[in-house]
């Protein structure tokens, strides 16, 4: 079943309209009239539907069942995300981070960081594309590009920082502690300097986490510590 997107939607809608980019977007998936649907509302809603009627420039639905957080994680998920050099890898980061259940994206610039400015609009429109195509019902945040020392803005909004660091554990500790938000932070490539690493150790509510011997993309580390992060506190 195809999901389309319908930020007005709301938990007790009977009926909805789309806007005319996802009346398009149907087109091109063959949708027609009387077929059933997903729609998300990217803010913790996910629908099911039937096309009720499919315009030239519209798309109207008949609501038959809304769920909130549907398809999402249990607990509150962030990612710090250094800005790479090749922007396709860049892409190709957030999409998969998006299917792995991740609600916000820092992106951030360090002392080693190559690219010093990013086209939020564009990596939020593959969010957009990969929230559809994984069925989610919230679609991440691309926050503002910020600096690495800007971390201490965002860290207090989250339980525990997880760390990936050549020098931490090899698995996540076990606890009995639920956990009610979580963020990983991956350094850029190069890696973070000594005096940025020393203070995100120094957090209180940081876990550091070794990936094993080889030295990975940064982009790889991202979705492997989400992975396990989310497999871990699920």
């Amino acid at each position: 079943m195809e999901c389309l997107f319908a930020p007005d939607l709301c938990i007790d809608s009977t009926d909805i309209t789309l806007s005319q980019e996802e009346s398009k977007h149907a087109k091109v998936l063959r949708l027609k009239e009387g077929d059933s649907l997903l729609l998300s509302s990217g803010n913790g809603i996910l629908a099911k539907g039937n096309i009720r009627q499919l315009t030239k420039d519209t798309i109207h639905v008949s609501i038959l069942e809304c769920r909130e957080m549907a398809h999402e994680l249990p607990f509150s998920f962030g990612i710090m995300l250094p800005i790479l050099s090749s922007k396709d890898r860049m892409e190709f980061a957030i999409e998969k981070l998006t299917e792995l259940g991740i609600q916000d994206i820092y992106p951030f610039i360090s002392s080693r960081s190559q690219v010093q400015s990013i086209d939020i609009d564009r990596f939020q429109s593959k969010a957009l594309s990969a929230m559809k195509q994984c069925k989610r019902s919230i679609l991440p945040r691309l926050h503002p590009l910020q600096s690495i020392s800007d971390i201490e803005l965002v860290k207090n909004n989250y339980q525990t920082l997880i760390l990936g660091d050549v020098k931490g554990l090899t698995a996540l500790p076990e606890s009995q502690q639920k956990h009610s938000s979580i963020l990983i932070c991956i350094g850029p490539e190069g890696g973070f300097s000594d005096e940025e690493q020393e203070i995100l150790r120094s957090f209180p509510q940081t876990l550091s986490i070794r990936l094993g011997n080889s030295r990975l993309r940064a982009e790889t580390a991202a979705i492997a510590l989400t992975s396990i992060a989310a497999f871990h506190y699920s």
